[in-house]
C-alpha cells in the first residue's frame, strides 16, 4: 500500500458501493429518504471512484458507528461503556483505543489497512478490549502489563511478509484479547485423517 496517498482517494471498490447502496435502501424502506432522493444518491454512489465520495451518501441516514464506510481517524474511547467498531473502516497506523471501566470490541476482519505494520495502542484501565483479526495477520504484543492479561489466538502466518498487527499500550487490571479465524485446511486434514483411520482403505 502507498502510505502517500490519504485513505479518502485510495479506490473504491464494488462491495464498497454496495454496503453504501445497502444502507439507503433501508433508509427508503423505513421513510428516511424518499425513492427521488434514493435515486439522486445511489447515482452518486454507483459513479463513486474513490472512498472519499461514499460517505456523504449517508452521514445524515446513520450514527458514526453504523456507517457503512468509516474514514474518520478518531480514537475510541470507552469510560464505564461499551463501544465497537466494525464492518468496513480505515485502520490508520497508530489507531488509540481505550477501556476505561468499560469495553471495547473491534473487529479487523473487514477493514483496510493503510500500512503493512499496524499498531494499536492500547490502554486497558479495570477494561477488557476484544479484537478480531483477519486470517494470516501476525500479532504481535507489546507495551506494559500490570496486574492485567493480554493473549492471543493468533498463531505465526506463513506468509513471507505478512500483515503484522502489533498491540502496545499499558494494561492494569484490565484484559485486551485478540482472537483469529481458526486454520480451516488444518482441520479439515484432522478429520479426513480420523476418517482414514475408521474406515482403512
Amino acid at each position: 500500500m502507498n502510505e502517500e496517498v490519504p485513505p479518502e482517494r485510495l479506490r473504491a471498490s464494488d462491495s464498497d458501493r454496495a454496503r453504501v447502496l445497502d444502507a439507503l435502501r433501508d433508509a427508503v424502506a423505513d421513510g428516511r429518504i424518499d425513492m427521488d432522493e434514493f435515486t439522486e444518491r445511489s447515482d452518486r454512489v454507483q459513479a463513486a471512484r474513490t472512498l472519499g465520495e461514499l460517505p456523504e451518501a449517508t452521514a445524515d441516514l446513520l450514527p458514526a458507528e453504523r456507517q457503512p464506510i468509516r474514514l474518520d481517524p478518531q480514537p475510541v474511547l470507552a469510560l464505564m461503556t461499551t463501544l465497537s467498531r466494525r464492518g468496513r473502516w480505515v485502520a490508520y497506523p497508530d489507531e488509540n483505543v481505550v477501556a476505561v471501566a468499560g469495553r471495547v470490541d473491534i473487529d479487523l476482519r473487514e477493514a483496510l489497512f493503510l500500512r503493512n505494520h499496524q499498531r494499536l495502542n492500547i490502554t486497558a484501565l479495570f477494561g477488557l478490549v476484544e479484537i478480531d483479526v483477519p486470517e494470516g495477520v501476525e500479532v504481535r504484543i507489546t507495551g506494559r502489563s500490570f496486574l492485567g492479561l493480554r493473549t492471543t489466538t493468533a498463531r505465526a502466518s506463513e506468509r513471507s511478509r505478512p500483515p503484522v498487527l502489533e498491540i502496545t499500550g499499558l494494561t492494569l487490571f484490565g484484559l485486551v484479547r485478540v482472537r483469529a479465524p481458526r486454520r480451516r485446511r488444518r482441520l479439515g486434514l484432522v478429520r479426513r485423517r480420523r476418517i482414514a483411520r475408521r474406515d482403512p482403505a
